[in-house]
């Protein structure tokens, strides 16, 4: 007598296999709300910043975090600050360089950069308000006229054979200096507005959030207090050993 051949369907050590199999793939794969969720990054802001200047034109320092809370890749294309007093915008700062690690000396480019689910950015990061091309040719005009006066007056001096600790320029080569400064300069003590715009490759995934913050008049003297420096060169083609930025507490709007 023949014995019968048990179908497959039938043979449970084979249904065995293939639940285990499955059970493996499975565990692979992130569940199914979580690849339904669609793409989104929250934005954490370090109670802290750091408002300083370069000749009156403004730069910001914020220890962001980023976290991607949704369910897909998402790729950071642009983060930048609008900064506004009164209702009245005053500049945009993108984010231009950054610390890799807090206590590391030199800042990273910022580039665009990917996060996976759950994956978190978290740096101190600056918003730099780079000259325009305009600023950026005044601001070497002022600074190499002081320059070549003051080589021009060493060279004299050492002729002389007389040395001095501090050389003041004439007024009409400081005066464009003050100008300048005066021009760009918008730290002035009040009650100041700060958005934070996070853009990237999925708009769903974008994000605003809002601060403010508080200038007083104290801390607008501490930022002004280079200008001191400005008829010797202090702050242009050399860096006096002064505060040149302050702390702020922000708060969430």
């Amino acid at each position: 007598m023949q014995n019968v051949a048990t179908p497959l369907y039938m043979d449970w050590s084979f249904w065995a296999v293939v639940i285990a199999f499955a059970a493996l793939v499975l565990s692979q794969v992130p569940p199914i709300h979580v690849m339904l969720k669609r793409a989104k990054i929250d934005l954490e802001l370090y109670s802290k910043i750091s408002i300083t200047h370069k000749l009156g034109n403004p730069n910001l320092q914020l220890h962001l975090i980023l976290n991607n809370i949704g369910g897909r890749r998402v790729r950071v294309k642009d983060i930048k600050v609008s900064i506004s007093k009164d209702g009245t915008h005053l500049v945009n700062l993108p984010a231009q360089n950054y610390l890799q690690n807090q206590n590391d000396q030199n800042t990273v480019l910022f580039t665009t950069f990917a996060l996976d689910p759950k994956d978190e950015w978290a740096h101190i990061t600056n918003f730099l308000n780079f000259f325009s091309r305009d600023d950026e040719k005044a601001y070497q005009k002022i600074e190499g006229d002081l320059l070549t006066d003051f080589r021009s007056h060493q060279k004299e001096m050492k002729g002389e054979g007389n040395q001095e600790e501090f050389y003041e320029h004439p007024n009409e080569l400081v005066q464009p200096a003050f100008n300048f400064f005066e021009k760009h300069f918008c730290w002035n003590a009040g009650e100041y507005n700060m958005s934070v715009i996070v853009t990237t490759d999925s708009k769903s995934a974008d994000v605003v959030k809002n601060y403010r913050f508080t200038i007083f008049e104290s801390h607008t003297e501490t930022l002004s207090a280079i200008k001191e420096h400005f008829k010797y060169g202090g702050g242009l083609y050399w860096n006096p050993k002064i505060q040149t930025s302050v702390i702020l507490e922000v708060t969430e709007a």
